[in-house]
């Protein structure tokens, strides 16, 4: 019987991942994997996950995170490296060439109608439909797939997103709004204000709720896959996988089967290769 599985946030955490699969007995002649984005970086082995992932690539799924993004300018020479960069050896790679033209092919939201699921890195905005959604993120794939991609990159680092979807006031911010959503957000008001902070406003007074109690509360009929969100942690709710359950943070990395009536959750423990305050 083929199997799905979708899995949290890897960061370049080869080990684990190796063995998660050796415990859900993976096997990628018949089975799919879906990998919720935040494939590289920060664990010292993205060259690893990316050549075993490029090897099955018809047989997994991807959403982009901002790890990878961050992955692909990098390699385009469009920024330096950050401080806890763990790139080197990925980015030296003889064969990076071709994984890094595969990778900035890949998606920022899939839908699965059979099984039912969707699933993006970091969220969705409330106030989209999945029909909206998948047009949104149709028009940064197109961007990154197109032969100007490395422009299109580029504009993702002059400036920050906006904070809301009204204050776009051309299709450049329009673009980093839609990339900030997809790839950053976690906390967003009834009024449609994210706050692109990896840590908890401190603004009370404009009432910042985490996406997806604010998204399923709209969209009453999706059910949602992310990552991202480590501090969070793992959520299991009845139309909610949030994944991310800080494998490079030494805690544990998770996979849920995803083609069952109700999913299946495998957990693995971790080496801490960074800290939560680590950038």
């Amino acid at each position: 019987m083929t199997a799905t599985y979708a899995m949290g946030d890897l960061q370049g955490c080869y080990v684990p991942f190796a063995a998660l699969l050796e415990q859900i007995d993976f096997t990628p002649q018949t089975d799919r994997l879906w990998l919720a984005g935040d494939l590289v970086n920060r664990g010292p082995d993205s060259h690893a996950v990316i050549n075993q992932l490029y090897a099955w690539h018809d047989r997994v799924q991807i959403v982009l995170g901002n790890h990878d993004l961050y992955a692909l300018a990098r390699w385009a020479g469009i920024t330096a490296a950050k401080k806890n960069d763990t790139l080197g050896p990925l980015l030296a790679d003889p064969h990076t060439d071709d994984w890094m033209e595969w990778l900035r092919t890949r998606s920022l939201l899939h839908t699965d109608l059979q099984l039912g699921w969707s699933m993006v890195h970091a969220a969705i905005h409330p106030d989209w439909d999945m029909a909206s959604a998948r047009g949104h993120a149709d028009a940064v794939e197109d961007a990154l797939r197109d032969r100007h991609w490395r422009r299109f990159l580029k504009s993702l680092w002059d400036a920050p997103a906006p904070n809301r979807w009204e204050d776009c006031r051309n299709e450049e911010e329009a673009q980093r709004f839609r990339v900030a959503v997809f790839t950053r957000a976690r906390y967003v008001t009834a009024k449609g204000v994210f706050n692109w902070s990896s840590t908890a406003p401190k603004d009370t007074t404009r009432e910042f709720a985490p996406w997806h109690e604010r998204f399923l509360e709209k969209q009453t009929s999706e059910s949602i896959i992310c990552g991202h969100w480590a501090t969070q942690g793992l959520l299991v709710q009845p139309r909610l996988l949030a994944l991310d359950s800080g494998c490079v943070w030494g805690r544990q990395l998770t996979a849920a089967r995803i083609d069952l009536d109700e999913p299946l959750i495998y957990q693995t423990p971790c080496p801490m290769f960074a800290r939560p305050d680590s950038g």
